[in-house]
């Protein structure tokens, strides 16, 4: 152990500093745990307000999620609680923007079905989005940007980043 950790602990200053909501506040990225997925929406206006996710299942074989056009055994099905007037608020913000998080187990193909939208303004070109949790279980999203990237720094790379 670090001496300043010696001193500290031997003050009872780091169990202080440990203590939840007691450290300074800051602001900590959103971060996919092993049963989450994370949607990141970064928008160059910084106006998060009555935007939402509209987000379903797919049911395509686990095997064949990534094809678009693959044969479905059942019908498209939104999560509990959203439909297209009440789309999933964010779960919270930070550096990069707005974020959503969803419990992993809601795509049980691997297929992340999505669509940002206001109203009937959809963001991201106007179309449906989707990713695959085989690639990512963190999204990161541009506005007006057609594309998923896999990574925050890709994203920052985006021609539509400002």
């Amino acid at each position: 152990m670090k001496l300043l950790q010696k001193l500290l602990l031997a003050s009872g200053l780091l169990a202080f500093l440990a203590a939840p909501g007691l450290a300074p506040a800051e602001e900590k990225p959103a971060a996919s745990a092993g049963d989450k997925v994370t949607i990141h929406y970064h928008r160059q206006d910084g106006s998060y307000d009555g935007w939402g996710l509209h987000t379903w299942q797919s049911f395509q074989k686990k095997e064949e999620a990534g094809d678009e056009f693959a044969k479905k055994e059942m019908t498209d099905a939104p999560l509990p609680g959203v439909t297209w007037f009440k789309p999933m608020p964010p779960t919270g913000k930070d550096d990069f923007g707005a974020f959503w998080s969803i419990p992993t187990k809601e795509y049980e193909n691997g297929r992340v079905n999505y669509i940002i939208h206001k109203g009937d303004k959809k963001d991201q070109c106007n179309k449906d989005m989707f990713f695959l949790l085989k690639d990512t279980k963190d999204a990161w999203v541009v506005s007006t940007d057609c594309k998923v990237y896999l990574t925050k720094e890709e994203a920052m790379k985006s021609p539509k980043w400002k």
